[in-house]
């Protein structure tokens, strides 16, 4: 892994311990499993709620997406922390998972324009990038990591 990478996703993990402690969970990060896969076509992250784990399109890893990165990575923990207060009785992106995202300093959003996302050489025909996809179970594919 080159040191670009690494250096980005010390702070990314730095910036998911934070959001944690100003959420009141502070064992998030070591407690959910955080993954990428480059195969992911329809969204830029996906979380299994009841596997506590969040699966991050590779793509975010191009260093021009990295504020795209912490935004995706805060929205699905926004999941994973609704999940584990409310349960699974509440609306995806209800109040309960706005207010906590606005907690972390984010502006709650489940889509983002295509434009948004810097993809280089590889294009997706100005489908939109999706912040979030299923929550259920098994909701990912094969994950491998960068």
């Amino acid at each position: 892994m080159s040191q670009d990478i690494e250096a980005r996703l010390d702070r990314l993990f730095q910036a998911f311990r934070q959001w944690s402690i100003a959420w009141g969970v502070s064992r998030l990060p070591r407690d959910a499993t955080v993954e990428f896969d480059d195969r992911i076509e329809s969204a830029l992250g996906l979380c299994e709620v009841r596997a506590g784990r969040i699966v991050l399109n590779a793509v975010l890893l191009r260093p021009e997406n990295e504020g795209l990165l912490h935004e995706t990575l805060c929205h699905e923990a926004a999941h994973l922390v609704v999940y584990l207060r409310y349960g699974s009785g509440v609306e995806e992106h209800g109040e309960e998972w706005r207010a906590t995202l606005r907690r972390a300093g984010f502006r709650p959003r489940a889509v983002i324009p295509e434009s948004e996302v810097g993809r280089g050489e590889r294009s997706r025909r100005g489908r939109p990038g999706r912040i979030g996809a299923s929550r259920g179970p098994g909701a990912s594919g094969t994950v491998r990591p960068p």
